[in-house]
């Protein structure tokens, strides 16, 4: 579905969400495209994870006046199927590890975003970061800082893994298509999940580590502003020179939500939760806010499926759909 035109080649993005996160998406995707530069366009790739027909139209509504074209894409569960999943953990985060098989092999890169997290900064930007032969650029994560820190390796396993290795955020990812296809990523991440599953705390990201070591490019932090950052009373606390400190606490590119409670949940005390409803703001969820009454529907719904056992509901109309 096109919504507006642009004679300047896309940028092509991609996420991934189910219908918990079809609202946190639009607020998200309706950030990028405020604060994109110039006259570029957007090939929006949403891999949908059971998004009801309803929130796809909102999402839409929410997106129409800027230049984006979106592809929905519904994919088989079927590669991913014993792979470990959790409340915190779905299927959809898994997603990402399809891209290469769905998006067409004419294009050669792609913006990976989670759906938690706020952009501020001109999207163009971190498009023309030149990716050069790195299988993905990725911030170094704030908090797991090397691989030996991460919980998904411990000495245990016997990985073939240098302990020092740099450890990155997958949530926001400029991924190399190309690399990727040629080396089996997807095949390669799914054989590693099935034998460290047991190990693995945040399963996607691990992977895509353990496979990367020195084959990814670092992006400037302020591309990845993780929760951490406001728990450091200092930059001597922090694993950042004053200068860069400075730079991605007070004037980050991207604002992510990584730790729950999320902004649009009970309990958030995140000290960036404005910025997220001030863009939920111009979707189609306008003046939404968490409610007791809110809470308890979405209880109920969530048993009534359970108890019901529905098939996925997709509509031919909104989805393609995907056979990887």
């Amino acid at each position: 579905m096109l919504i507006g035109s642009s004679n300047h080649h896309p940028i092509v993005l991609a996420c991934a969400s189910d219908d918990a996160y079809a609202m946190p998406l639009a607020a998200t995707m309706r950030s990028v495209l405020e604060n994109l530069g110039g006259n570029l366009s957007v090939h929006l790739f949403i891999l949908d994870g059971g998004i009801r027909a309803a929130k796809k139209r909102r999402i839409i509504d929410s997106l129409s006046a800027y230049p984006v074209e979106i592809f929905w894409i519904e994919p088989s569960a079927k590669l991913l199927s014993d792979l470990p999943l959790s409340a915190q953990y779905p299927l959809a985060i898994y997603y990402r590890l399809l891209l290469p098989k769905i998006i067409p092999s004419t294009c050669k890169k792609a913006i990976y975003l989670d759906t938690d997290l706020i952009v501020v900064g001109d999207l163009e930007q971190l498009w023309q970061v030149d990716i050069q032969d790195h299988a993905v650029l990725a911030v170094q994560d704030a908090c797991q800082r090397y691989i030996h820190m991460a919980g998904g390796f411990s000495p245990a396993q016997k990985l073939d893994i240098p302990p020092e290795s740099k450890y990155f955020n997958s949530g926001v990812l400029v991924i190399n298509l190309d690399y990727w296809r040629t080396e089996k990523i997807l095949e390669r991440a799914i054989a590693y999940l099935q034998k460290n599953a047991q190990r693995s705390f945040n399963p996607d990201q691990d992977a895509l580590n353990a496979l990367m070591v020195g084959k990814w490019g670092e992006l400037d932090p302020r591309w990845n502003q993780i929760h951490a950052i406001h728990g450091y009373a200092s930059w001597q606390d922090s694993p950042y020179s004053e200068e860069v400190f400075d730079q991605v606490l007070h004037h980050p590119y991207i604002v992510h939500y990584t730790t729950p409670p999320k902004p649009w949940q009970t309990g958030c005390r995140h000290p960036r939760q404005d910025l997220f409803y001030e863009y939920l703001d111009k979707t189609a969820w306008a003046g939404w806010r968490e409610t007791f009454w809110r809470r308890a529907w979405r209880r109920l719904e969530k048993e009534i499926q359970i108890g019901n056992n529905p098939q996925r509901n997709s509509s031919a109309f909104y989805t393609k759909k995907c056979s990887v």
